[in-house]
């Protein structure tokens, strides 16, 4: 009845008034399609799923690779606690930018394992320039039964402008791969990784945590330890690898195999930074050569290294290294670089911090390192978080004073 009503309502109606009404309601429509169509959009996985299901909370897949066919930009694949016997080669779409992305995340307070079984090369591969704006959040990449690198982010095939790209791995642990934890080439640029675990790597001291091999990509708040080789190595033997950033990172008992294995190398790149980052027990704490240039090393503390605190070899250039405190290392600073410049370290004094036998390298007040560094305007918080300088010149190291 009311549906005839408004139908003899509107036929009563002149014209123009019908023509205002019509557009009116589709104004309304198109909204709502709207409001719809940009409401987040939520899958999961479950092993109690079934790729058959619809993918809701209520319904969910059973596979990661099923769910991750599923994702547009904007999209979240959220998987619930267990360990998935899964290898994602390319199986996650990209995003459109870092305010749509795809992302495959941990149900809130579930742990999730990703396993894969024997046979399987990586646990997660991105190759191609579509592989863009993906956000791996909250998820254990156990690579123990994989034959190469935990996570790779390359080229597809032999077209290196074909790189995977902005590719953000957070909250997540990466381990036990035979090769590299996470390895970059191509011009995979503008990565991510962040608050990551990374650690039991690799099976030679060619082997590292993080290999990065192309430019401005981010290592920040992440605990790198026990790899075979180098925590992080910023390295390209045929090209460049520029502007990476390795901030506030814990980077400690490296080189688990062999000889060598400093806990940052910087190489063959410009602009390169490495600040606020806490280093122990390695062959060496951060190395700068093979054509390392413009390097900026500050406000690190670096402690108990085997042979040398910070080693700028011969082939550096104009590198920066100052701010940094280097304490029982066998060699605090060795510089043989060109143009260096060098100063306000603290490395011939005990630096007092709270607790060597527990690594707490928080100051005490009476630490002669608090407000004896330099201004770095790079530099513009501490490993914390909190704001430098706090009322005073900038403290030495990775803390700016005394924190509770």
């Amino acid at each position: 009845m009311l549906r005839i009503a408004l139908t003899a309502l509107v036929s009563s109606l002149k014209p123009t008034s019908r023509i205002v009404i019509l557009l009116s309601a589709l104004t309304c429509l198109v909204a709502s399609v709207t409001r719809v169509s940009t409401q987040p959009r939520r899958f999961y996985v479950s092993l109690n799923g079934d790729d058959r299901n619809i993918g809701t909370e209520q319904a969910p897949f059973r596979t990661l690779r099923k769910g991750a066919s599923v994702l547009t930009p904007g999209a979240t694949l959220y998987v619930m606690g267990g360990t998935y016997a899964e290898s994602l080669v390319n199986a996650i779409p990209g995003g459109s930018s870092w305010a749509s992305p795809v992302t495959v995340a941990a149900y809130p307070g579930h742990t999730v394992t990703v396993k894969p079984s024997s046979g399987s090369h990586r646990v997660l591969h991105f190759d191609g320039a579509d592989r863009q704006y993906i956000v791996i959040d909250g998820l254990i990449l156990d690579a123990l039964n994989v034959s190469y690198d935990a996570v790779k982010i390359t080229h597809s095939g032999t077209d290196v402008a074909a790189s995977a790209h902005h590719i953000r791995i957070v909250r997540s642990e990466v381990r036990n791969a035979p090769s590299q934890g996470i390895l970059v080439t191509g011009r995979s640029n503008s990565n991510e990784f962040l608050q990551l675990k990374v650690h039991d790597n690799g099976t030679s001291d060619f082997d590292h945590g993080i290999y990065i091999a192309t430019d401005n990509n981010l290592v920040e708040g992440c605990e790198i330890f026990r790899n075979a080789g180098w925590g992080v190595h910023i390295y390209n033997g045929a090209g460049t690898t520029n502007r990476n950033v390795v901030r506030s990172n814990k980077i400690h008992n490296n080189g688990r195999v062999g000889k060598r294995g400093p806990g940052i190398g910087i190489y063959t790149g410009s602009d390169n930074v490495a600040y606020n980052n806490i280093l122990w027990r390695q062959q060496i704490g951060i190395h700068l050569d093979h054509g390392a240039n413009a390097s900026i090393v500050a406000n690190n503390t670096i402690y108990g290294h085997q042979d040398y605190g910070i080693f700028n070899g011969l082939t550096s250039k104009k590198a920066m290294i100052q701010n940094n405190i280097g304490y029982s290392n066998h060699t605090e600073i060795r510089n043989l670089g060109f143009t260096a410049t060098i100063g306000y370290n603290l490395t011939d004094r005990d630096p007092q911090f709270r607790s060597i036998d527990t690594f707490d390298f928080r100051l005490r007040p009476i630490s002669p390192a608090i407000g004896a560094g330099t201004i770095i305007p790079l530099v513009t918080t501490d490993f914390s978080g909190a704001p430098r300088p706090l009322g005073r010149p900038y403290t030495i190291g990775a803390f700016e004073g005394n924190h509770k």
